[in-house]
């Protein structure tokens, strides 16, 4: 097997896991079965207990090479695993997982926009244009493919949380390329799923105690638990880091775009989702952007 066809099949599983999530969130959120704050905090326990016997030993060792960053090792931790996943679930209560998905594939153009405008990045003619052009299609899947929907309010409110997960994990990929302590890629991700546990705790206790959102454990809130806290959350992460160390980052990115396809076609198997005219049109825009983006 050739390396190329070996990454392949690594990212394609990554994109396929990821895209999953979505289901089992909209799936939960549908059925009633574990409410979006405490699939949040459940989800990085599960990882934790998972990976605690591979990765506490150098975790530990590392613990202390976070403060050489602790302010940006903070801001890595709640933008990423603790506000992307939080705010993609509670989205997912008001919107369609074909919308989400569609919204989630303008991050690219959301780092280079946010790169530009936090660190003063450097970015040419054709990079601005495929961001315009990309947000202009997320947009129009936003408001449905008419824009007066934005002041009649019938717009999917969940799509706005959609929204707010992309930039929360546009700043997360940002600040990643900042990270400068030297811990290990793995020491990294398990020491960050610690932290989510305990920044997210407060969380759970509210939604448990103050909301009165006690989970009824049974096959399907445990398969829900069970999926999100090991497909997406550590199995697409160890895939997707061994296909872009097989054939780098450059041509790994472009399998972030098959998790519209795979989550339409699952949206479809388990909601009897489709695509609406809207959503092509959206699509055409997000992709012309994207191409214009990596123009030479």
């Amino acid at each position: 097997m050739s390396v190329s066809l070996k990454a392949a099949i690594f990212l394609c599983f990554a994109s396929l896991f990821w895209s999953g999530n979505f289901i089992v969130g909209r799936l939960s959120s549908v059925e009633d079965l574990v409410s979006p704050l405490s699939l949040s905090f459940y989800r990085w326990v599960i990882a934790l207990i998972i990976l605690t016997p591979f990765c506490l030993k150098n975790a530990l060792v590392d613990l202390p090479l976070l403060k050489k960053q602790p302010g940006m090792v903070f801001l890595i931790i709640l933008t990423g695993p603790t506000l992307f996943n939080t705010l993609t679930y509670i989205g997912l209560t008001a919107t369609t997982v074909i919308n989400s998905l569609l919204v989630i594939s303008t991050t690219p153009m959301l780092i280079i926009l946010l790169n530009k405008l936090i660190y003063k990045n450097q970015t040419n003619l054709f990079q601005m244009l495929g961001v315009i052009l990309s947000l202009i299609g997320v947009s129009y899947v936003i408001t449905k493919g008419n824009y007066q929907n934005i002041f009649d309010s019938k717009f999917y409110s969940g799509d706005l949380f959609i929204l707010l997960a992309v930039i929360s994990w546009a700043l997360y990929s940002i600040f990643l390329k900042k990270n400068e302590t030297g811990v290990s890629g793995f020491s990294f991700l398990y020491l960050s799923f610690v932290f989510t546990v305990i920044l997210l705790l407060p969380v759970y206790l509210y939604d448990v105690i103050i909301q009165n959102n006690f989970i009824v454990f049974d096959h399907k809130t445990l398969l829900v638990i069970g999926y999100t806290g090991t497909f997406p959350s550590i199995l697409s992460y160890i895939c997707w880091n061994t296909g872009v160390a097989l054939i780098g980052p450059n041509k790994s990115g472009p399998f972030l775009h098959l998790m519209p396809i795979f989550g339409g076609i699952l949206a479809y198997l388990v909601f009897q989702e489709t695509l609406q005219s809207y959503h092509y049109a959206g699509i055409l825009s997000v992709i012309v952007g994207i191409m214009i983006a990596n123009k030479k």
